[in-house]
């Protein structure tokens, strides 16, 4: 009989075994994970501590987890995101990843999401369609050389680079023009140290109109994510442009990010972007 349970941190070493096979979605180490320490550095710090977490139990033995949290959406209203969700293969296809879904579902659900959000590979889209998710829009991968990235002007709209945050900004709780997760995913991997980067916040009048995060990918390339309020939509293209080149004194060639398809326009409107449609597919159901 299988147990969903909160996970523990004494469960990342019945994990390291599952983590051998197939991981969806989320993030993967080159060259595998090789020590049960890499996958506790999953599951701690500040990032994580926003996420929930369940394991599927069966005889004293964890053979899969699910990660999920909420943020708030200006449209949607508050959604869900499943970062993660991983079973051991030898236990797939006997109904662990869908107890795991609907007991992340039902959490979410007490919180007042209304819809949650997956993202996944081809390979699994056939279990997204089985309980009951549907395909949504689709995901593109920009690069841009940083000093084709436009120094744009706002007079009205303040740059606040955050100095030491010990924990993720509240104002980076949300998603609008990013995709779902993806801004505070990386602004917790600045805080906890994984990922050399800056935080931003944008205001005007006093109050926080958009938000971003930078970190260097590697010698040549800088990664970020923007996002705006909806009071912050007419700015977006700065909000954009200033988070990019804040890389400028890393010296890296270029920059990139990972957004919605049907935002590409705010991005396009003042640079020629290199674009291409990732792989990933994003997945959604109303609760």
């Amino acid at each position: 009989m299988v147990l969903i349970r909160q996970g523990k941190m004494k469960d990342c070493t019945d994990l390291f075994e599952v983590y051998q096979g197939t991981r969806w979605f989320y993030r993967t180490r080159e060259g595998g994970y090789t020590t049960v320490e890499q996958i506790k550095d999953e599951h701690r710090g500040a990032a994580f501590s926003r996420w929930g977490w369940l394991v599927a139990e069966e005889k004293d033995h964890v053979v899969g987890e699910i990660v999920f949290r909420s943020e708030k959406n200006p449209i949607a209203g508050k959604i869900g995101i499943i970062r993660n969700l991983d079973i051991d293969v030898r236990h797939q296809k006997v109904g662990v990843g869908t107890k795991l879904t609907k007991a992340a579902e039902a959490a979410m659900k007490e919180k007042h999401v209304v819809r949650v959000i997956a993202t996944t590979p081809p390979a699994a889209y056939n279990y997204w369609m089985k309980v009951k998710y549907f395909a949504r829009g689709s995901i593109s991968n920009l690069t841009l050389s940083l000093n084709k990235v436009p120094e744009l002007k706002a007079p009205k709209v303040k740059t606040v680079k955050i100095k030491a945050p010990e924990k993720i900004p509240k104002s980076m709780n949300f998603s609008n023009i990013a995709y779902p997760g993806s801004l505070t995913e990386m602004a917790g991997d600045i805080v906890d140290g994984r990922l050399k980067g800056i935080l931003l916040e944008f205001t005007s009048d006093g109050h926080v109109i958009g938000v971003g995060a930078v970190v260097r990918k590697n010698a040549k390339t800088a990664s970020f994510v923007a996002d705006v309020t909806k009071k912050g939509f007419d700015h977006a293209d700065f909000v954009i442009s200033r988070t990019a080149r804040v890389a400028i004194p890393w010296n890296v060639k270029s920059v990139e990010t990972t957004i919605p398809k049907d935002q590409g326009g705010l991005y396009t409107s003042f640079a020629k972007w290199s674009y291409e449609l990732s792989t990933d597919i994003p997945v959604t159901k109303l609760l």
